[in-house]
């Protein structure tokens, strides 16, 4: 239900987006055939522009280029006097006159000889560069021209050549598209009754699964409310169509529950109190405990309301309860707490203009005295303190 309700959702939003009158689709036509041409007009090539700018810096630095590339070449050639390479053959001859005197020479001759004929290699090579450095104004207006034309280009559809030609596509992808609207707004529209008729169906066959399994879980959640003394409850799990289709179908789902004899059920949260609302709740994470996802179930004074048998119904379904996720409950019913396996006290104390909240774990020992102080209130005797143990060791073995 919900994968089908997001695809006729998306439908819906396209069809309202690409909806358009005779003006807005000849305004839309007209610019896509100019962009279109524009692009195409330009017959661009990938990589062009990073060849382009390299040729263009070439150009415009030649000056210098040739500047620098002279006084290198005669800094190192054979030209000047002074030059490494007249230097370096001065260096080789001499090196060359003693080497018969010592073999370990021929070495460094060797090193020497290398270097003169890498130096030679570089002036050839500089020669030639220089003899193509040369190039007429025509050539460079035309990279100047070619290279504004791509940039006029890539600052209307696209940072590279690549993305400016995806974006021609594009735009001759959406011309088909214009050029057979109507056909191809029949086919939307067709394709968004066909997901919707299937959305109906599955929130037809949904509808059935709740109804279903609402008489189950109805069943279920009614016996669990008479084990927690709800002795005359009726209970019920109504199914209705709603007003819309959400991506959870179109039911409205609603808990009704009648606690006294002759009255009509009703909706949950307009006849519960406080402690029923927190009996149910129980009720139904006890149904769902091996169905539900959640690891921790905080009940705040669920005993509102309750005593005797019912606080020991309770405290059961709760221990029922720990035995798979943590249950933290806050109670100051004796029958419910004893049956916890960890004790927390929490006290409050003014101090001066505030309110301190202190919250101490207790032992084996302190637990007991706690419960016979819930038991007893402020007088604790031995047979309240005898009574709060029994009532532990009761808890442990009916854990």
């Amino acid at each position: 239900v919900a994968a089908l309700y997001h695809e006729c959702t998306a439908l819906e939003k396209k069809i309202t987006e690409e909806t358009l009158d005779d003006t807005s689709r000849s305004r839309e036509q007209s610019l896509a055939e100019f962009e279109q041409k524009e692009i195409a007009d330009a017959s661009l090539q990938p990589g062009e522009d990073e060849e382009l700018e390299q040729a263009y810096r070439k150009m415009s630095n030649s000056r210098k280029i040739a500047e620098s590339l002279a006084e290198s070449y005669q800094l190192s050639g054979n030209d000047a006097e002074d030059g490494a390479g007249n230097s370096l053959s001065r260096a080789l001859r001499a090196l060359r006159s003693v080497t018969m005197y010592d073999p370990a020479l021929e070495q460094m001759e060797e090193q020497l000889a290398e270097v003169e004929s890498l130096l030679s290699d570089y002036n050839h090579d500089v020669s030639e560069y220089m003899s193509d450095l040369e190039f007429d104004e025509e050539d460079f207006r035309s990279t100047e021209d070619r290279l504004n034309t791509i940039n006029h280009l890539k600052g209307k559809y696209g940072n590279t050549i690549e993305e400016i030609l995806r974006y021609k596509e594009e735009k001759e992808a959406y011309l088909e598209k214009l050029a057979d609207y109507d056909a191809y707004m029949q086919k939307l529209n067709a394709e968004w009754e066909e997901k919707q008729a299937l959305l109906k169906k599955a929130c037809e066959e949904l509808s059935e699964i709740r109804r279903k399994n609402a008489a189950v879980l109805t069943q279920k959640l009614k016996d669990a409310l008479i084990g927690l003394n709800f002795l005359t409850v009726e209970f019920d799990i109504a199914v209705r169509p709603g007003q819309a289709i959400t991506t959870k179908g179109y039911d409205d789902v609603e808990f009704l529950i009648s606690t006294n004899p002759g009255e009509s059920l009703k909706p949950l949260n307009q006849v519960a109190s406080g402690g029923e609302l927190s009996r149910v709740m129980l009720a139904i994470k006890t149904v769902l405990a091996g169905k539900d996802a959640i690891d921790t179930l905080i009940f705040d004074e669920i005993d509102t309301g309750i005593s005797g048998r019912t606080a020991q119904k309770v405290s059961e379904k709760l221990a029922l309860i720990g035995r798979s996720r943590q249950v933290i409950c806050i109670t100051h019913l004796p029958q419910i707490a004893a049956t916890a396996d960890h004790h927390f006290l929490i006290r409050k104390k003014a101090e001066g203009t505030s309110v301190r909240t202190n919250v101490e774990m207790l032992d084996e020992a302190a637990s007991v005295e706690e419960l016979a102080r819930l038991l007893g209130g402020a007088n604790v005797t031995e047979r309240v303190m005898e009574s709060a143990k029994e009532l532990k060791e009761l808890a442990k073995c009916e854990r």
